[in-house]
């Protein structure tokens, strides 16, 4: 077919593709496009940065700074001239800070109190050393006083031993409290998600999500206490101080993540993240104690939830004379915070459900006068129809009111009827006569609300 000759092509398949451009499915990528740079997900790609950078910004806080130590507390007891001049070698530059004691008894009551982490004992020549307090401190002490010059020969003795199946106490100290974290983080994402709905609906609603809080966390708690007894070999009053600790951290950690999921959605897992593992986990006071880590862990560690936990743990089995009170009133408030917050949520949702009781039964009202003035203007329109509808206004009027069934196979079959012509009918076919008039639908669903009030 040369250029001059005429086209056969069909006018109507030119206009349908024309048309086809501004079809739906023509648009639907532009649609795709306009979802994924909704706010949503652009805030939702943001809290994930945010995310990236704290965490790495806090493990290169804690692993790039020099680990040394700053005013760690030592008990020195001995002659006063060579005590002095012990007192002087270690407060040389920052490092140590010197508790002279009168007496090894009151230098031993420092150690157990945790107000000093060794002793430099010059009456028996010993550097008596807590590995439980710190495992660095020991190692920091033998290099200062055991070196050429020292004003005095000291031999090292242990004091307060680590447990024999964890030397390192790597076990107590950091996996304990990571695995409570691991635990209840989760553990309080899924019950605010699995939630229907996910904001409790009444104050009842949500003390049982608390009750329910409090029974698993117990329940994980128990079993890294067992774990710890089994494979660690701290049994008898060390796996119940374990069990009350880890209690404690579990409730807070599965309490911030379901009150912050309730109250803001997904981000709320991030927030409740943020602080419990990517600051908690770095900030554990292990193998260095906050007097040897950088600024930020030492300010802020000590009023983190999983850092008081794991001071805590570590007091309550190798120093039970250390007050505290102070670890507990962290817990205590990373613990009642959150659940503080999940009962105001309840208790907002219970005011919302009963204003939306006392006003719908005005809305019923108002819908009634409504039909019933469209009523009078149809039967002033018709006489035959108005002494009709008057005749069984007054049947209706002497009928009792429980004789009716409820209404809901009524309204469910308007509902039902409607649903079908608006969505399996197709639009060319659809008659206007087809419809089920609006007055029925809103007349059976008044009479519903009614009869449910009267109820």
């Amino acid at each position: 077919m040369t250029d001059l000759e005429p086209s056969n092509s069909d006018p109507s398949a030119t206009a349908g593709s024309m048309a086809s451009l501004g079809s739906p499915a023509a648009s639907k990528p532009a649609g795709q496009l306009g979802s994924l740079l909704s706010v949503t997900t652009l805030l939702g790609m943001l809290g994930g940065l945010v995310a990236t950078l704290f965490f790495y910004w806090v493990n290169i806080e804690a692993s790039a700074v020099p680990v040394q130590p700053r005013h760690v507390p030592v008990a020195v007891v001995g002659p006063s001239p060579v005590a002095g001049q012990v007192e002087a070698r270690l407060e040389s530059g920052g490092a140590f800070n010197a508790l002279v004691a009168r007496s090894e008894a009151e230098a031993v009551t420092f150690v157990r109190h945790r107000r000093a982490d060794a002793i430099v004992n010059l009456y028996t020549d010993e550097l008596q050393t807590a590995p439980a307090a710190s495992t660095l401190t020991p190692t920091v002490l033998e290099r200062v006083l055991l070196s050429p010059g020292a004003p005095a020969r000291l031999r090292t003795v242990v004091i307060v031993p680590l447990a024999a199946g964890d030397p390192q106490g790597m076990g107590l100290m950091v996996f304990l409290p990571l695995a409570c974290v691991l635990g209840g983080l989760p553990a309080g994402v899924a019950l605010a998600v699995l939630s229907r709905p996910r904001r409790p609906v009444s104050l009842r609603h949500a003390a049982q999500r608390t009750a329910l809080i409090i029974v698993n966390s117990t329940l994980i708690a128990f079993g890294l206490a067992l774990l710890a007894d089994w494979i660690l070999g701290y049994g008898g009053s060390q796996m119940f101080t374990i069990w009350g600790w880890a209690t404690f951290l579990v409730t807070a950690c599965m309490a911030c993540a379901e009150a912050f999921v309730a109250a803001f959605g997904i981000p709320g897992v991030l927030l409740a993240a943020i602080p419990l593992l990517f600051f908690g986990g770095p900030g554990i006071p292990w193998p260095a104690p906050w007097n040897w880590q950088s600024a930020v862990f030492r300010d802020l560690g000590p009023y983190d939830a999983v850092g008081a936990a794991s001071d805590g743990v570590r007091n309550g089995i190798f120093f039970s004379d250390a007050d505290p009170t102070k670890d507990l009133a962290v817990l205590a408030v990373w613990t009642l915070v959150p659940l503080l917050l999940l009962l105001a949520l309840g208790w907002q949702g219970q005011l919302k459900s009963r204003h939306q009781r006392t006003v719908l039964p005005g809305r019923s009202e108002e819908r009634g006068a409504r039909l019933e003035e469209g009523a009078r203007g149809t039967s002033s329109a018709s006489p035959a129809v108005t002494s009709s509808a008057t005749s069984s206004t007054t049947q209706a009027h002497h009928r009792p009111a429980v004789s009716r069934p409820p209404p809901v196979l009524a309204a469910f079959l308007v509902l039902a009827r409607a649903t079908a012509v608006r969505l399996l009918i197709p639009a060319a076919q659809r008659v206007h006569k087809d419809r089920p008039r609006r007055n029925d639908i809103n007349e059976r669903l008044d009479y519903s609300g009614a009869y449910r009030a009267r109820r």
